[in-house]
């Protein structure tokens, strides 16, 4: 108690305000009726609480905090996303105007020097290759990466061969993936061009007309392939030589 009466007497009472912990800080007496008495002692009460000071309420236990790594992704990132988006842009218009239209217009017997001069040597098929890689690099590097593994493999899942619809899906689904199509379309104009001057250089060499191949190659990929087997065959020409006979 903060108020302990010390002695009593008749009319009298010492009173000593006590503060736990510590010692006795003073006294007051007085010569008081019962009802006195208690007032007095309330009295003290409160002010000895207004001058003790509260004890102190334990501290909240803080979690700590993970220190927040990096993202591995951001110190290794090659480049950015709009770098991927410049060479999708290379590859998708700069093969049309340096590489397509001389290579048509050669079959034609039009730009035949030009044509010679960019198409027989492998430089545009190497730089526009070499676009490709960097596009897959720097994609596969930043946070969202080219496409989620699990998706990628359930393309070639062969459960259900061959009526099953989930790899159509699965591909449909990575379609959602900016840098995945930036990879795929390059990918397959790549594969066209390499298709396409293989048909060209053919059909100089043989003598073979290839404007429609080329053009058909250029739009549509394999079926300008097929077109130039049978333009082959119906010309007489017979289907391009293997390796074995050019040798």
């Amino acid at each position: 108690p903060l108020v302990r009466v010390c002695s009593r007497r008749r009319y009298r009472i010492t009173a000593a305000i006590v503060i736990p912990g510590h010692f006795c800080i003073g006294t007051a007496t007085a010569a008081l009726p019962p009802m006195m008495r208690y007032l007095v002692a309330a009295t003290l009460l409160s002010a000895c609480q207004a001058f003790v000071a509260p004890a102190p309420t334990p501290l909240k236990r803080q979690l700590r905090q993970p220190a927040m790594l990096p993202d591995p992704t951001l110190s290794l990132a090659v480049g950015t996303d709009a770098d991927v988006a410049t060479l999708f842009n290379v590859v998708t218009f700069v093969p049309q105007a340096t590489c397509w239209i001389p290579m048509i217009l050669s079959g034609c017997g039009v730009a035949k020097p030009v044509a010679n001069f960019i198409m027989r040597p492998w430089g545009p098929t190497i730089f526009f290759s070499l676009c490709h890689v960097a596009i897959v690099v720097i994609s596969a590097t930043q946070p969202s990466g080219v496409a989620p593994i699990a998706e990628f493999n359930e393309v070639f899942n062969p459960a259900g061969f061959p009526f099953s619809t989930a790899p159509q899906q699965a591909m449909q689904g990575m379609m959602q993936y900016v840098n995945f199509v930036s990879e795929e379309w390059p990918h397959v104009l790549i594969w066209d061009l390499f298709v396409g001057r293989y048909i060209w250089l053919d059909g100089e060499r043989r003598g073979v007309f290839t404007p429609h191949s080329v053009l058909l190659t250029n739009l549509i990929g394999p079926p300008g392939l097929m077109l130039h087997f049978l333009t082959c065959v119906l010309t007489g020409k017979g289907l391009p030589p293997t390796e074995e006979e050019l040798a």
